[in-house]
């Protein structure tokens, strides 16, 4: 009998399962939300990150312009010592550089 009385009451002051089905989702919905929110303000900050200044991002396409025309150049010496296989190597890389390089600088004079 008092066992009987204390599983009653333990029924009785447990909750139903859907109740606690709805309350562990509603705590996993709050933890996503959150972690939402903080990926949301990351991504943010990082956009301002990734776009350097019109200053820099000049410099930095002059250098990348050097250093194609070095590869380009030390391409060109590699084929005329007899390594035409480095030297190709190294002109298409110097090539696939510069390019990139003038098409980055071209973008950056069609913003302004």
């Amino acid at each position: 009998m008092n066992q009987e009385k204390n599983s009653s009451v333990i029924k009785k002051n447990s909750k139903i399962p859907s109740d606690l089905t709805r309350s562990v989702l509603d705590r996993t919905w709050k933890a996503t939300a959150r972690t939402t929110a903080f990926t949301q303000s990351l991504i943010e900050k990082s956009k301002t990150l990734r776009t350097p200044s019109p200053a820099v991002d000049r410099i930095g396409t002059k250098i990348g312009s050097i250093a194609s025309v070095g590869l380009l150049f030390v391409g060109s010496v590699q084929f005329l010592i007899n390594k035409p296989l480095w030297g190709l190597g190294t002109v298409s890389f110097g090539m696939i550089s510069l390019l990139s390089n003038r098409y980055h600088a071209h973008k950056i004079k069609v913003l302004k």
